[in-house]
């Protein structure tokens, strides 16, 4: 069974929280979502690969990969 992942709110805005956890809460977030899976880490590196041979497209947000 998964423990909760505690965050505590430390301040609020409109368009904003600002959150602090733990480290050891902070690792089994990244765990909950994947982050330490070997595909992933992968793709992180083939990542890193094209950008040092120069192999980057800017992009203004996120929202223009799903189009």
């Amino acid at each position: 069974m998964r423990n909760a992942l505690e965050a505590k709110i430390t301040r609020r805005t409109k368009n904003r929280i600002k959150i602090e956890i733990t480290k050891e809460s902070f690792e089994a977030f990244c765990d909950a979502i994947g982050l330490y899976r070997k595909e992933f880490l992968d793709a992180l590196d083939a990542s890193e690969r094209d950008h040092r041979a120069g192999r980057v497209t800017k992009r203004g947000s996120l929202d223009e990969l799903i189009d």
